[in-house]
């Protein structure tokens, strides 16, 4: 069911963050924090950023950034906040990270004052068990959109129902500027209710998360690890 007519690039944006989120700016390395055992898998301890910039940027170009800001509720659940900002953008995602995986709940844009959901919880990682070569994994969710514009009631803006899948297509070393990972490459496609398919790739890594983001951005530092 579509409320508006917002195009598939505009999904393929609500859906791209995925844990796909961009860091801080950062000095460096500097203040590196240590995990927990129990955070090896996604980090989301509190304090901790990533920086990235988009795959052919200039190393002195506006960097974008990742932190966990920590617990926070998002409508009557509580998950671990992520807030992406950098070149007039601000976004906070909400994860609930867990023997079950790591599970994305939505996000709040605040330069438009909308908040999207997903319904149920969209599946970004399974558990770490089962990540590996050749692993599948997925679901349907609808994907909901409100804007809470200033003095005035919210109006749902969009809504439509997906389907997505994530599949690890293998495994290998790469070189950013952020360092010398082996990554795992996660295969992940999303399709609407028109059949249209938007496919991309991410590199992840346990322990660290994505050397590369399913916008093409990529890995320059991060204060842990």
């Amino acid at each position: 069911m579509k409320l508006a007519s917002v195009p598939w690039t505009t999904l393929t944006l609500l859906l791209a963050v995925l844990t796909a989120c961009v860091p801080q700016a950062g000095q460096g390395n500097q203040n590196n924090l240590e995990l927990s055992p129990n955070q090896a898998y996604l980090p989301f301890q509190t304090g901790i950023q990533w920086t990235y910039l988009p795959q052919d940027s200039a190393p002195n170009d506006p960097p974008y950034r990742l932190t966990v800001l920590g617990p926070a509720p998002f409508g009557d659940q509580l998950a671990v906040k992520y807030r992406f900002a950098g070149r007039g953008v601000q976004k906070d995602y909400y994860r609930q990270i867990g023997p079950a995986g790591v599970r994305l709940l939505g996000y709040e844009d605040a330069v438009s004052s909308a908040v999207t959901r997903f319904n149920p919880p969209m599946l970004e990682y399974p558990p770490e068990s089962q990540i590996a070569t050749g692993s599948r994994w997925g679901g349907t969710t609808t994907v909901e959109t409100t804007l809470y514009p200033p003095n005035a009631k919210p109006q749902v803006i969009y809504k439509e129902t997906i389907e997505y899948n994530y599949r690890i297509v293998g495994k290998e070393k790469v070189r950013v500027r952020g360092g010398e990972f082996e990554v795992f490459r996660v295969q992940f496609e999303a399709k609407g209710s028109t059949g249209a398919v938007d496919s991309r790739e991410i590199w992840f890594v346990p322990g660290v998360g994505e050397i590369r983001t399913k916008e093409g951005f990529v890995l320059v530092t991060r204060n842990f690890g």
